[in-house]
């Protein structure tokens, strides 16, 4: 399991453009791993990210999932 979350504080005063004040997101992953015999291992991946929106609030961006089969082939 990993969580990181990141957050900027800026001040508009300082850009020549429009900016937010506060920015920042939230991306969170867990990866499962079961080994079905000694040459092959199933993993199964969950990713979430999330972006600080106007009022604050943590808002969905993408969610992924993930399904892999490793098999080691030997002669």
């Amino acid at each position: 399991m990993i969580g990181q979350y990141t957050e900027t504080k800026r001040d508009p005063e300082l850009y020549t453009f429009a900016v937010s004040r506060k920015s920042g997101s939230f991306d969170g992953s867990a990866l499962f791993s079961y080994k079905l015999n000694w040459q092959s291992v199933l993993f199964v991946g969950y990713g979430d990210s999330s972006v600080v929106n106007d009022t604050g609030d943590l808002a969905h961006s993408s969610r992924q999932f993930f399904l892999k089969v490793s098999y080691a082939f030997q002669r």
